[in-house]
């Protein structure tokens, strides 16, 4: 069955072609863990859910293609964002979203608290 890991993080968007970019691409993996918060000024999406290992790799997937969605403006504005996924057996990990890429290294122990 696999170890529990809890994800938990955002998207931030640039513009409003990155954003209905991103709904395409997660109403191809359906996933009750994302919400868009309405409201303000900060076009996000977030993420919270406990998942079993062995799908980790598909929010990933997600996540990697809407960190490779193309800049909104000639500013070069991307989707950035930050994602801290604890692993059961593995421990904690942060997934860096950022220049069209997702970045994973050891999450900082000042995180720990999060963890039960």
């Amino acid at each position: 069955m696999g170890a529990w890991v809890y994800i938990r993080g955002w998207l931030e968007f640039s513009g409003d072609s990155q954003r209905r970019a991103f709904e395409r691409i997660a109403g191809d993996a359906p996933d009750p863990g994302w919400a868009f918060p309405e409201g303000g000024w900060l076009d996000a999406v977030c993420y919270a859910r406990a998942v079993r290992e062995q799908y980790v790799e598909e929010v990933l997937d997600v996540i990697r293609k809407a960190a490779a969605l193309p800049a909104a403006d000639e500013d070069g504005d991307r989707v950035v964002g930050l994602f801290l996924v604890f692993h059961e057996v593995n421990g904690q990990s942060e997934w860096q979203v950022r220049d069209g890429q997702v970045i994973i290294s050891p999450a900082d122990q000042r995180y720990d608290y999060l963890n039960w």
